[in-house]
């Protein structure tokens, strides 16, 4: 299945009706956080597919994208494939609902995986806007990855986890890697994957 990942910067080519071709044959829209709903819905309205997003630190508390799906903390089937998501950055700052401590986001991460154990499903696509630490995050304290994810990653064995935040900035910069039994990609600002199907 091909999925078009988006995240943290609009991208004026496919915010416009070319979209539509150029994107013809992909069957799921993901975003990773720090993205217009309005940007969102028209992607999701164009292509016509399912979507499915997290937030990112500087969405809005109350962020709602219509026509898509929230997988902020939890888990769905979509287009046969089961998706979970954590969205948020590392808390720099002492207000914003999208930003949590690494014990915060570590109850989550785990709450996230008995509940999909309780669906009977490996995650096949796990959904974050941070990075796990030390796999493209940065030095600076608002754009450090999580550690959670690294137990979440061996634990619950995700096929592929997509991300944004950190923003490539050079083209020799890693933006896939190797962890544990899953691979990370960070989509900065927009990638096309394939997810094969689960044997």
């Amino acid at each position: 299945m091909k999925i078009l990942a988006l995240s943290d910067e609009v991208v004026p080519f496919i915010y416009s009706p070319v979209v539509r071709e150029r994107f013809a044959d992909v069957r799921l829209i993901v975003a990773c956080g720090d993205l217009p709903a309005g940007y969102l819905e028209y992607v999701v309205t164009q292509l016509n597919v399912p979507l499915a997003y997290v937030p990112g630190n500087h969405d809005a508390d109350d962020f709602v994208v219509q026509g898509g799906q929230s997988v902020d903390g939890r888990w769905v089937r979509l287009n046969g494939a089961a998706i979970a998501g954590l969205g948020g950055s590392q808390r720099y700052k002492p207000i914003g609902k999208h930003q949590y401590t690494e014990q915060e986001m570590l109850g989550r991460a785990a709450r996230l995986l008995l509940t999909s154990r309780m669906g009977g499903r490996r995650i096949d696509l796990f959904i974050s806007h941070a990075p796990p630490q030390g796999v493209h995050d940065g030095a600076d304290p608002v754009h450090a990855g999580f550690r959670a994810f690294h137990t979440f990653l061996r634990t619950g064995q995700p096929r592929l986890m997509l991300h944004g935040h950190t923003h490539v900035q050079r083209n020799l910069e890693t933006t896939i890697t190797q962890l544990h039994h899953t691979q990370v990609i960070n989509v900065f600002p927009y990638r096309v994957v394939e997810l094969e199907a689960s044997g």
